[in-house]
């Protein structure tokens, strides 16, 4: 038991590393390859993710009496933090990429990746004004592909595919709240790179002489200023009063709408044409025909929109008050085949959609002497189309999640910093038999928060 308290004391310096690291694994997709890479709309936070991508319309209040996560897909939800919370979360993945056409194969991949780290903290909390701020990874490129080729002659090609690079977030958002509704607005810059290289060699089948290779690659840099705005609101259904004071039970509805705008980011770009010797760690070139530095561009992305419903149970006691239970849908698009271009072209991609379910429960937060009637149990469900089409046949996504957020710290009437572990599982395929291609993945999630009551003006010293 001492040894796990102390495991979980390190979780916030794991994270940090993990961010601070640069991640050598290969996650050997052809999905990475295409538009700005994969997991571009998986960004959410351990709580979410664990009710099927959930966010939309989801509070701070929502995970209990035992502090908070952030909520940082919906600005809105900086009003409700009541306590200053440092939130982490990191990914471990596993995927299974079966090629399913001729010549069929099989690829898997297991890493480690980065999720987010944010800060949120209320700058006033009489009238419900709050702030966050962090940096998270929004997708990833990153693979190496070998591929074979008999040409007529006899003579073989080989070509090597590498690409690395992702699109990164660094934002800041302030957000009000009123009674029954809440506003907020999240900017910052979307910066990345997309580095893409493809080496041939080529083998002449009368002899066993290779040719020289040759190498075509381009490396890009982007960045640029975005803008998100969200709103939250609240409509109370039916009330069961219990006895004369405070205590009672309320059912309420909640909505919750985001929308990212349109963002062009601008690039530059270096490309190389030659030949020589290249391998994964050295390059030498012998004869260059190309090389061009700092070609200007843009790369430009579409706006993304999601609206959510939320019905659920709240309990007020004099100890405090919890939601009980939460039962959420979202829906969310993005017109990325309509819109998305870089450098002028457009790529093999689709207008995305997906709908999420989650659900969550808490026994009761407030009985202190039993401890898994405090967790906080979810589960969830999404489905719909990614916003990649290699084969131009749509590439269906679809995942069951289910997940916990566990209390850390034992609850004590003057203490009010709080430990929370949330935890999240899901488990999903990205393609169907009707695809070329077909991945099944496997993504856990440790999300780390840690909660505490800051700027307090001390009445005794």
């Amino acid at each position: 038991m001492l040894f796990a308290k102390k495991i979980i004391r390190l979780t916030p310096f794991l994270g940090l590393v993990c961010f601070l690291t640069p991640t050598k694994a290969q996650i050997n997709s052809p999905f990475s390859r295409y538009g700005i890479g994969t997991e571009v709309v998986n960004g959410q936070n351990a709580t979410s993710q664990a009710m099927g991508g959930f966010s939309a319309a989801y509070t701070s209040p929502m995970n209990g009496s035992f502090g908070q996560s952030v909520n940082f897909n919906n600005p809105a939800s900086y009003g409700t933090l009541y306590m200053t919370t440092f939130d982490l979360g990191v990914n471990f993945n596993n995927n299974a990429l079966k090629k399913l056409t001729e010549p069929t194969g099989k690829e898997q991949s297991t890493y480690l990746s980065p999720n987010y780290i944010v800060v949120g903290l209320p700058i006033n909390k009489i009238k419900k004004v709050g702030m966050a701020f962090g940096l998270r990874p929004l997708t990833q490129v990153n693979y190496s592909l070998t591929e074979t080729k008999q040409i007529t002659s006899g003579d073989t090609i080989f070509n090597n595919y590498i690409g690395q690079g992702g699109l990164n977030q660094a934002f800041l958002g302030v957000g009000k709240s009123w009674k029954y509704l809440s506003i907020g607005i999240n900017t910052g810059i979307n910066f990345g790179r997309k580095k893409i290289e493809n080496i041939k060699s080529f083998k002449n089948s009368t002899d066993s002489n290779y040719f020289f290779q040759s190498t075509a690659n381009s490396n890009t840099i982007f960045s640029g200023v975005f803008l998100q705005w969200g709103v939250q609101g609240e409509f109370p259904l039916y009330k069961i009063q219990k006895g004369k004071g405070i205590q009672k039970t309320e059912y309420s509805l909640s909505y919750g709408v985001t929308a990212t705008l349109d963002q062009t980011m601008k690039a530059k770009q270096d490309l190389v044409r030659s030949t020589g010797s290249f391998t994964a760690s050295t390059s030498t070139p012998l004869d260059t025909a190309i090389f061009s530095k700092n070609i200007a561009g843009n790369v430009t992305i579409p706006a993304l929109y999601t609206a959510g419903l939320a019905l659920h149970k709240k309990e007020f006691d004099t100890r405090g008050n919890y939601d009980q239970w939460v039962l959420g849908v979202e829906y969310n698009s993005g017109a990325w085949q309509d819109k998305y271009s870089y450098y002028g072209q457009k790529d093999v991609l689709s207008n995305s959609w997906m709908l999420r379910v989650g659900a969550q429960f808490c026994p009761n937060a407030l009985n202190y002497e039993s401890y898994w009637s405090t967790v906080v149990y979810r589960l969830g469900f999404y489905t719909g189309k990614d916003y990649l089409n290699i084969d131009n046949k749509g590439l269906k996504v679809s995942a069951f999640t289910l997940g916990m957020g566990m209390p850390i710290r034992k609850y004590r009437s003057y203490d009010y910093q709080y430990t929370l572990l949330n935890l999240a599982l899901q488990i999903g395929q990205r393609g169907t038999s009707v695809n070329d291609y077909k991945e099944n993945f496997v993504q856990f999630t440790l999300g780390y928060s840690l909660s505490d009551v800051w700027f307090n003006k001390r009445k005794y010293d």
